[in-house]
């Protein structure tokens, strides 16, 4: 499948990616559907006990179930492509633009069908020369409009008949591979499901999948989307649950009946008190994670950014997130953003808008490569800075980080890995750093941004990677400064000349807000947003 030069400057994504979100919502509503059937399913034989009519109509029932059930999942794929070749050729279109002016500068034109000419009076070697560069970048972005042409028509054709109601295939639960399978071994098994055998696991298992580090970032999303709904209803219950408790508890209190709550307690009142209490704490932790719940629903829901992707969610303990900006499995450059103490379920928002500014930043470095931007909160993060002194968190971590970036490898598509790239922020450098001391951190580079220390002294000690693609910044006034750089917490500062790091530039920072300063890396301006792109995409000798 081929693609002109005028096709692609005169093509309007607009439709396309308006169209993506419909399918999205279309998914979503069928899905609901089905769940409210199957509720209703659970009543009939309240008010039709027996007999074969009753039987008959509960077949008939979980005969439409599934067929609403099995078009999830081929909708949610129409979705995803529509969205990826709308960015995709949005993208291409601003680099053919950005060549036509480039050319002209050169003294070369690019006409309006795609050919390209030396202007006249212009020809010498040194033109000719530009001119086979502008034809190879010419060439460059048609093949990979015609790629992202290719592979839509493909999800397309494979899909659309499946989205009618293909029945998807049983698959035993006890052969899905258990987390911490090496993701190489998690991809052949998932190559060897028919696409029935794998829209069901994604339907019907979809906590293990959207978890399982060697499934394609595109199942993951699905079957995590799934995980987002279920963790947005369930925590919106037990929340409910316990404001109708405490609204309980209180109105006893008043009418001077609360001995009726506890008739078994010495003082009720008492139990009252510290019921309340527990339950205020219950309350204020379902609520933090039905608010970092929400805006990983909204940012899901934007369609002026980049299609994001859910690779993980749980609202277990203080919650975790994977939010991908982009697909990394298509990605030319990867880059994975670990955040540090205090990060929770809560927090995402923050964190994924940082993801979307680091997405923005590198494809606007490398306007010839595509970046995907992780956020990546797999690990249970220290929630204060005393607990930041120690390094289990970061050794549970590391080895859940090293089997992620392991996955990215493993699911990647295309004939050239990707560049990937691991970022820590403040303990999370620290995280990296134990995943780093093995190969099975999979990355191309690494940079520590107000690191605390990664638990080594030298570059050369993280043999996951060579030494010269270890990179640091701290801002001048960044708190984090204030830690004895005597290798008695986390290792020396990997900004010290003896480290090994590349070290790059941050704006300094305020003197008089040392703890802002140490959050402020991503601002607007802030010229490490600049070096961190460079690194991603590739371009150290850009640095400064």
């Amino acid at each position: 499948m081929s693609v002109t030069w005028q096709a692609l400057l005169a093509v309007d994504v607009g439709p396309v990616r308006q169209a993506a979100p419909v399918w999205d919502k279309l998914a979503a509503t069928l899905e609901d559907q089905a769940d409210g059937m199957a509720a209703n399913a659970r009543t009939l034989p309240e008010v039709w006990p027996s007999g074969p009519a009753s039987e008959s109509a509960a077949k008939h029932l979980d005969g439409m179930r599934g067929e609403l059930d099995n078009a999830y999942v081929p909708m949610s794929s129409i979705a995803q492509a529509l969205a990826e070749w709308a960015d995709g050729i949005s993208e291409l279109k601003g680099q053919a633009r950005a060549l036509i002016d480039d050319a002209e500068r050169l003294n070369i034109t690019i006409a309006a069908d795609g050919t390209i000419s030396m202007n006249e009076g212009s020809a010498n070697a040194s033109t000719a020369q530009s001119m086979n560069s502008v034809v190879h970048v010419r060439d460059g972005i048609l093949q990979r409009a015609a790629e992202l042409d290719g592979r839509l028509a493909g999800v397309l054709a494979q899909n659309t008949a499946t989205a009618a109601g293909t029945p998807a295939a049983f698959v035993d639960p006890k052969t899905i591979p258990a987390r911490g399978t090496d993701p190489v071994d998690v991809k052949r098994w998932w190559d060897s499901l028919t696409p029935e055998q794998q829209r069901y696991l994604i339907m019907n298992n979809f906590e293990q999948i959207g978890w399982l580090d060697g499934v394609p970032a595109a199942s993951r999303d699905i079957a995590n989307r799934l995980a987002l709904d279920h963790a947005q209803e369930t925590s919106q219950a037990s929340l409910d649950q316990t404001k109708a408790r405490q609204d309980q508890i209180r109105g006893m209190i008043e009418q001077g009946r609360i001995w009726e709550l506890y008739p078994d307690a010495s003082d009720p009142m008492t139990a009252a008190e510290t019921e309340l209490m527990r339950l205020d704490g219950q309350r204020s932790d379902l609520e933090g994670k039905l608010k970092g719940l929400t805006a990983i629903d909204n940012r899901l829901e934007d369609t002026n950014l980049p299609r994001a992707y859910l690779l993980g969610v749980s609202t277990e303990g203080d919650g975790r997130a994977i939010v991908s900006v982009g697909n990394p499995d298509l990605a030319d450059n990867v880059l994975t953003y670990v955040p540090g103490t205090g990060s929770d379920l809560s927090k995402v928002g923050g964190d994924i808008e940082r993801a979307n500014r680091m997405a923005s930043d590198a494809n606007a470095a490398d306007r010839s490569a595509t970046t995907a931007a992780v956020f990546w909160l797999g690990y249970d993060a220290p929630d204060s800075i005393p607990q930041a002194g120690q390094s289990g968190f970061a050794e549970d971590g590391g080895r859940d980080l090293g089997s992620f970036q392991t996955g990215l490898r493993a699911t990647h598509e295309g004939d050239s890995p990707s560049r990937n790239t691991v970022l820590g922020h403040s303990y999370g450098s620290t995280v990296i750093g134990h995943g780093a001391m093995s190969s099975s951190i999979s990355a191309d580079a690494l940079v520590f941004v107000g690191s605390p220390g990664v638990d080594v002294n030298n570059a050369d000690e993280l043999t996951g990677v060579h030494p010269s693609q270890v990179y640091a910044t701290r801002a001048e006034h960044d708190m984090i400064a204030r830690i004895p750089d005597w290798d008695i917490i986390h290792g020396n500062d990997p900004t010290r000349d003896d480290f090994g790091a590349n070290v790059f530039a941050s704006d300094p920072g305020d003197p008089e807000d040392e703890g802002a300063t140490h959050s402020k890396y991503w601002d607007h301006g802030n010229i490490s947003r600049r070096n961190i792109a460079y690194v991603a995409t590739g371009q150290p000798e850009k640095l400064t």
